[in-house]
């Protein structure tokens, strides 16, 4: 698109201008963006300000040769785009400060647009160059921001692995490297905090929207939130105390992971450590208390919450003990299931069959049959007991 005279006659008194428009644009985005409170310093206007200058030159080369920017100009966006998303400032906010300097701009030209009809045409001709202009680059600076996000993700992805492994693994005292390498990953060795273990209905690895749920719930972004996916679930350091403590933050990563998959999230919690070398008792703590959660307890907290019954049968390392009657028995899962409603209402046959809208003529039936077929009777304790036992090594019934 070709720049006519009326054109070239507003950007000649836009020009002149550059400065006070800069300053406009930096004092208006300072003002606005929300997220740059965190940075808000001395130097920020200023550098806001110098940035701003150097966009207003590369519009007005841009707009005298078409509206479309150069590829060193473009390169400068891809490259400013990079370093924002390193220093963690959100895609929204890069957006927000483009779009502020789009209606300064088209403010400005506006203002230096004469009265007459020629005139506004011009300055609406301008007005479009500077949407193409803009829409150009702030697709180059999104792509480039997303591309340096899925990469910097896959990168400390791979590292937080890393340290998990060496923390389970090595001697860590005496390890400042491994101290410096954790805090930037999201680990804070002065802050008091648990290890946790979450899958997703027994699944793993857990998908990594599960993960998200979970940083998004601690108040953290992916890409600072310390969570990472192994072989036995998804690894995450979540405070001990405080709003954002573990099993807050597991309730509102579940509601999320049942709102938007329509999965369960389960997980075990370690006990509370401060520093490096408190990670690893913690951590299988995580895994043993991960064991036990269930749909009914979703979130095992600690040895506090393993039962000792749970905790022995959990290996199925003795269920090659259990006679064969009793392994048949137990696989039909009526009778499993009837077994299992029996001890869990106290040995109650009425509260039994209510829970499982029977008769309680049904549940005695199947006790009796249950007592037929294995030769152990469920109203004997000691019967009972080894039934139940049994159920818990043979584990979940098909």
């Amino acid at each position: 698109m070709r720049v006519r005279s009326g054109e070239r006659e507003i950007l000649a008194r836009f020009e002149t201008r550059l400065e006070e428009i800069a300053d406009e644009i930096a004092d208006a985005t300072v003002a606005e963006v929300a997220a740059f409170d965190p940075m808000r310093d001395a130097t920020l206007r200023a550098e806001i300000r110098a940035l701003s200058r150097r966009q207003l030159d590369a519009f007005l080369d841009a707009t005298r040769r078409g509206g479309v920017p150069s590829p060193e100009i473009m390169a400068v966006v891809r490259e400013r785009a990079a370093l924002r998303a390193r220093q963690l400032v959100p895609l929204a906010a890069l957006l927000h400060s483009y779009l502020i300097a789009q209606r300064v701009i088209s403010a400005a030209i506006g203002r230096e647009a004469g009265s007459d009809s020629r005139s506004r045409g011009a300055a609406l001709a301008l007005t479009t160059l500077t949407f193409n202009y803009n829409i150009a680059v702030t697709t180059a600076m999104a792509d480039a921001y997303v591309e340096t996000v899925q990469g910097d993700l896959a990168a400390a992805e791979s590292a937080r692995l890393t340290l998990v492994d060496a923390l389970l693994t090595d001697q860590v005292d005496d390890r400042p490297e491994l101290t410096r390498r954790a805090i930037g990953l999201g680990f804070d060795p002065d802050r008091r905090q648990v290890v946790v273990i979450a899958a997703v209905d027994r699944q793993n690895p857990a998908g990594r929207w599960a993960a998200d749920a979970i940083a998004m719930a601690c108040g953290r972004s992916a890409r600072t939130a310390f969570v990472v996916g192994r072989d036995d679930g998804l690894v995450a350091l979540l405070d001990a105390d405080g709003p954002h403590r573990a099993e807050v933050v597991l309730e509102r990563a579940a509601a999320q992971v049942r709102r938007t998959h329509g999965a369960q999230l389960r997980a075990g919690v370690g006990t509370p450590f401060v520093g490096m070398s408190g990670f690893r008792v913690s951590y299988h703590q995580a895994r043993r208390a991960a064991r036990h959660a269930t749909g009914q307890r979703p979130f095992i907290v600690g040895p506090q919450d393993i039962r000792l019954f749970d905790e022995l049968t959990a290996g199925g390392g003795a269920a090659d003990l259990i006679p064969q009657a009793t392994q048949k028995a137990l696989g039909d899962p009526m009778l499993r299931d009837t077994v299992q409603a029996y001890v869990d209402a106290d040995l109650s046959v009425t509260t039994a069959a209510r829970a499982m809208s029977l008769h309680p003529n049904s549940v005695r039936y199947r006790l009796r049959r249950v007592a037929e077929l294995t030769g152990r009777d469920p109203l004997k304790l000691t019967d009972l007991l080894e039934l139940i036992t049994a159920a818990r090594l043979l584990g979940p019934s098909d």
